[in-house]
């Protein structure tokens, strides 16, 4: 025979489960709490965005430029690297109180500029030089990346020429002097390495300038 000192608590524990259960049934579809079953899963998502600019040199004083953005959770981080023939490198951070969501503006102005439209060009024009840019995104519970290999944007923006396709199959063996074309040349390239050049706050901009003229007048230190 159960005491009352026992049955008591063992009575409010099962109206207490059968209570809860109950609530669950009667509030889960409400609009409400599935609002802010959404807003949670929002909240807690991943979110991050990355972006770099490798400028690799075929003849000294630099080898190699590095730009390397990133912004995970609405945190921004970002650097350059430069480093020389002579293998002198140097890699230049801004306060980290200057870096909140400076990369998440620049993403946007990459995307706005066309970076996913990008794709790997041929050597042409001033082929010492050549560009690798990579880009990612991871945004609801998805992600995507890209990397882009080209040389000389400034011809691939304005100097690249066109290109003729021939369709036999609907050409007119008379009209082969009117051949369709497609115009090459693409700002777009040249637009993404400006972003990359021109990014940053003013004093972080200076010491990259300030450095890159010491690597190149062989003073680095």
């Amino acid at each position: 025979m159960f005491r009352r000192t026992t049955v008591v608590p063992w009575a409010i524990f099962i109206f207490v489960a059968v209570m809860t259960v109950v609530g669950i049934r009667l509030y889960a579809g409400h609009p409400e709490f599935t609002s802010l079953n959404a807003v949670e899963k929002v909240k807690n998502q991943p979110s991050a965005l990355y972006a770099r600019l490798l400028i690799h040199y075929d003849k000294p004083p630099i080898f190699e430029e590095e730009y390397d953005m990133q912004d995970v959770n609405g945190e921004s981080t970002f650097s350059y690297r430069i480093r020389s023939y002579n293998g002198k490198q140097i890699t230049i951070r801004p306060p980290q109180a200057t870096a909140i969501t400076d990369v998440s503006f620049f993403f946007g102005k990459l995307v706005q500029d066309g970076v996913w439209d990008l794709m790997d060009k041929p050597p042409r024009g001033n082929t010492n030089v050549h560009y690798t840019v990579y880009v990612k995104q991871v945004a609801d519970f998805k992600q995507g990346d890209r990397t882009i290999v080209f040389t000389d944007p400034h011809y691939w923006a304005t100097t690249a020429g066109r290109q003729y396709s021939i369709d036999l199959r609907k050409t007119n063996p008379n009209d082969l002097l009117k051949l369709s074309s497609t115009q090459l040349a693409d700002p777009h390239y040249q637009q993404i390495v400006n972003d990359f050049l021109a990014f940053g706050p003013p004093a972080f901009r200076a010491k990259v300038a300030q450095v890159r003229a010491s690597v190149l007048a062989g003073t680095a230190k």
